[in-house]
């Protein structure tokens, strides 16, 4: 066993709550700015500090991270500090002068928010000229050879529309497309209805499956899609899916300095603020993101607990089984355990996780500061 050091190796940092929409399935509830931001001083030395323990992966959202006037003074500061940098954005600010700024400072990764055709993605984000305005950011940016990622959170309302949403990407030049679940968190509490349901959970690992095997635009896998079984297990390409990093290599930043894990978590999950200890403080105490770093089989219910993967994915998405089940580690959104109550035998082990699992006994060792 090799120890495994806990870092923050990739960082999401929500510069500003301020947004320009109302998207429907926001899971922060974006709108107006905090009155208590972190101010210029303080957002520049926090980058310093993410540089001092390590961080290589920094990428900035909000919000939306264009409404912050001084987006590129940060920006510029992470990646004078060594980092590799990148902003998620609804493309609604980002116009030309944007996409030059953009294409200046260098950021390693664009990701731009589309969620369906014209009429959905209007309708999600509550805004008649959004699905213009992103189109609109695709093209500025691929005129200036930014590549970029769409990035789109699949519900009830858009399933039926990917092969559409796929041949737009295409048209407007995207370079990937990130697929990922909406969550039961923010304004989608009261929506509940609108999450994609179990039953079509299935359909939309079917379809990634089709659409990871076209040609002509990559399609990557969210977080909270897939694991393992017969399905779930091609999805990763047979790779050990090792589950949620939040709070051993990921962390999340509040436009106010609040900590947690990852951004996309609730308040429940906030370890501090670092107006109040420094962030190398909140990182380093031994009783933080206890979720996760002493994460055991108790630590799960339903399915989870007796799984045989539990020692590798530990539930998969801490939020997207928190927000449904209120346990970290029950997760209704898993093929495998779809499958499992379908009949349908797992296949072997693939040689690649198999070695993972051998090395466990108990609780993930990765957990407990070995790997």
């Amino acid at each position: 066993m090799t120890e495994f050091t806990f870092y923050p190796h990739s960082v999401v940092w929500e510069i500003t709550f301020a947004c320009n929409m109302r998207c429907i399935h926001c899971g922060t509830s974006a709108g107006k700015k905090r009155p208590d931001e972190l101010t210029d001083d303080e957002a520049l030395k926090l980058c310093d500090e993410l540089a001092a323990l390590g961080t290589k992966w920094l990428t900035i959202s909000g919000g939306e991270p264009l409404l912050r006037p001084d987006w590129q003074q940060i920006a510029r500061r992470a990646k004078a500090d060594g980092i590799e940098i990148g902003i998620i954005s609804n493309g609604y600010a980002l116009d030309e002068d944007a996409a030059d700024a953009i294409a200046g400072i260098g950021f390693t990764n664009v990701g731009l928010s589309f969620d369906g055709i014209e009429k959905t993605h209007n309708y999600i984000r509550q805004r008649d000229d959004s699905f213009r305005r992103v189109t609109n950011a695709m093209d500025f940016l691929h005129k200036r050879g930014v590549k970029f990622c769409a990035v789109s959170q699949i519900s009830n309302l858009n399933i039926g529309e990917m092969d559409q949403m796929r041949r737009i990407l295409i048209e407007h030049h995207a370079n990937a497309w990130q697929v990922q679940l909406t969550t039961t968190t923010g304004r989608m509490k009261g929506l509940a209805d609108m999450i994609l349901s179990l039953d079509n959970y299935p359909r939309l690992i079917d379809k990634l499956l089709e659409l990871r095997a076209l040609d002509g635009l990559k399609v990557n896998v969210g977080e909270n899609i897939g694991y393992y079984g017969c399905k779930g297990t091609e999805l990763w390409d047979e790779l050990p899916y090792l589950g949620c990093y939040a709070g051993t290599r990921i962390l999340g930043v509040e436009s106010n300095g609040t900590i947690k894990g990852c951004l996309s978590m609730p308040e429940d999950f906030v370890e501090g603020n670092i107006r109040e200890r420094s962030l190398t403080e909140i990182w380093n105490d031994p009783n933080g993101f206890a979720y996760n770093r002493r994460f055991t089989r108790e630590s799960a219910d339903g399915p989870c607990r007796d799984c045989h993967y539990l020692p590798m994915c530990r539930g998969g998405c801490t939020t997207t089984s928190y927000s449904q089940t209120g346990c970290i580690a029950n997760n209704p959104y898993c093929i495998y355990q779809m499958e499992l109550r379908q009949g349908i035998k797992p296949p072997p082990d693939p040689e690649a996780i198999a070695e993972v699992l051998a090395r466990f006994d108990g609780p993930p060792a990765r957990q407990t500061g070995t790997e």
